[in-house]
């Protein structure tokens, strides 16, 4: 069986967490002592700190090292990294992330959430909201909040999924994990519209695809082929032209879900396309009205 293909992240994740802790036991005493610190390290590698030596440091070390290995030895890496540590966010992440069953893995991302809780504490989350992800101690918990999201949308629970998609960005308004796309796309496929408009006010000057798309897919609905709509398609078109190539079929969408996304690229165009092509399906007249866009420019055989 293969291995997880995210271990390359979480190698970094866990040499930061070891820079943290590093960092933390110094005890500081001016900024210029952190400075002198961050300059001793130059030229070394992260791997050279000390080891964990806490049994719940070294229990998030086992969690990390079972992504390198098959799923059943990863099993047994999480069921040793859970004797350590019943409360560790990561391990119950992992167990759902290789889980095929939704059910279970939602269940899994269920234990992960209030395992983050308890570890936490309910004053670190309150003191500390607005902050998340940001503090490397709040990844396993916010993680476990997006996987336990994409299972609710596997479920076709979409209200429940809206929920945690806001909880997110008000634990972290800075967004690391591109929540905001994810429910700009779902809030605009409600009948009312109201909460959609509400929430771009939000995030006005946002600059992607998923944005200008989405903005020129609203006021199609609103009011239908107008010169609001066409301006704003067009808009997005030349943001990103390969999304309407995608979106008619002039271009043929890969099998699997591009590794790195850029800002106007094909990978962008991809993206955006997998996420929403129902929604511009199941809008009456807006497949027609692209169609029509491209014959303009001279883009249809």
């Amino acid at each position: 069986m293969s291995k997880i293909k995210n271990s390359n992240r979480l190698d970094s994740e866990k040499a930061l967490a070891k820079l943290i802790k590093e960092l933390e036991s110094q005890e500081f005493e001016s900024i210029d002592q952190v400075n002198d610190f961050i300059r001793s390290m130059k030229g070394k590698n992260l791997d050279d700190l000390p080891e964990s030596t806490t049994d719940k440091d070294r229990s998030q070390d086992l969690v990390l090292e079972a992504y390198d290995k098959t799923i059943p030895k990863g099993k047994k890496l999480i069921k040793q990294a859970l004797e350590l540590d019943p409360d560790n966010a990561d391990a119950y992440n992992y167990l759902a992330s290789v889980e095929m069953d939704v059910d279970k893995a939602l269940a899994l991302y269920r234990k992960a959430i209030e395992a983050g809780e308890r570890s936490l504490g309910e004053k670190f989350m309150e003191e500390e909201k607005g902050h998340f992800w940001g503090l490397i101690e709040t990844r396993p918990y916010m993680k476990a909040k997006a996987g336990l999201a994409d299972c609710l949308y596997a479920k076709n629970r979409i209200n429940a999924t809206i929920e945690v998609y806001r909880e997110m960005l008000e634990l972290n308004p800075n967004d690391n994990q591109g929540v905001r796309y994810l429910l700009s796309t779902l809030l605009l496929n409600k009948k009312d519209l109201s909460d959609y408009e509400l929430f771009i006010k939000s995030y006005e000057g946002d600059d992607s695809a998923v944005w200008y798309y989405n903005n020129a897919l609203y006021h199609f609905k609103k009011m239908g082929q107008s010169a609001k709509s066409d301006k704003e398609l067009l808009k997005a078109y030349k943001f990103n032209k390969h999304v309407v190539e995608y979106m008619l079929g002039l271009k043929e969408m890969p099998l699997e879900m591009p590794p790195f996304i850029g800002r106007g690229d094909e990978n962008e165009a991809i993206s955006y396309v997998l996420g929403t092509l129902t929604i511009w399906e199941t809008t009456d007249g807006a497949m027609g009205w692209l169609y029509e866009f491209m014959l303009k420019r001279g883009k249809m055989n």
